[in-house]
């Protein structure tokens, strides 16, 4: 019996664009800043020991989180397992430097949301920036934007060029 052909598009190909886009030399060039303040904002690197309450935050936040990332059906169905997963995979791009990303807390440590810097298919000198808030926190978006660009800016993060998404 003859298998229909199905795809055109060969697996390998796209899994080498993904690959080469998470391996920008230039993120390797990085230093890992596990913490790290922004004015009333700490930045802390998202490890499985966050599970619980990035669940929680997480799914609390669906509409904020639909609303950054309208592209995506994320977090739809996610249960506390598969979150787990899913920063387990946050923490080993972190410590590869391929990606980053961390929890959004206030001076109180209350979880405020997420800011990922993720590598871009432009070019190899630049990365794309996203961020949700958690529901039911004011934070002013304005001064965490100017603040986050301003570091993403300095020399903490040689040659590189930001964009927010979206």
């Amino acid at each position: 019996m003859r298998l229909p052909q199905i795809a055109k598009i060969s697996p390998i190909q796209t899994t080498r664009n993904f690959i080469h886009a998470c391996n920008r030399p230039l993120f390797s060039k990085i230093g890992t800043y596990r913490a790290y303040v922004l004015g009333q904002f700490t930045l802390k690197a998202i490890t499985t020991d966050d599970n619980e309450r990035d669940f929680s935050a997480v799914m609390e936040s669906k509409d904020n989180i639909a609303a950054v990332a309208p592209d995506r059906t994320w977090p739809e169905g996610l249960t506390l397992d598969q979150n787990l997963i899913d920063l387990a995979w946050h923490q080993k791009e972190f410590e590869a430097r391929r990606s980053f990303a961390w929890i959004i807390e206030n001076d109180a440590a209350d979880y405020l949301g997420c800011v990922y810097v993720y590598p871009s298919n432009e070019s190899e000198k630049a990365a794309v920036v996203r961020w949700w808030w958690r529901k039911g926190f004011e934070a002013n978006n304005d001064l965490f934007q100017g603040l986050l660009f301003a570091w993403l800016e300095s020399s903490d993060w040689p040659d590189l060029n930001f964009s927010k998404s979206p």
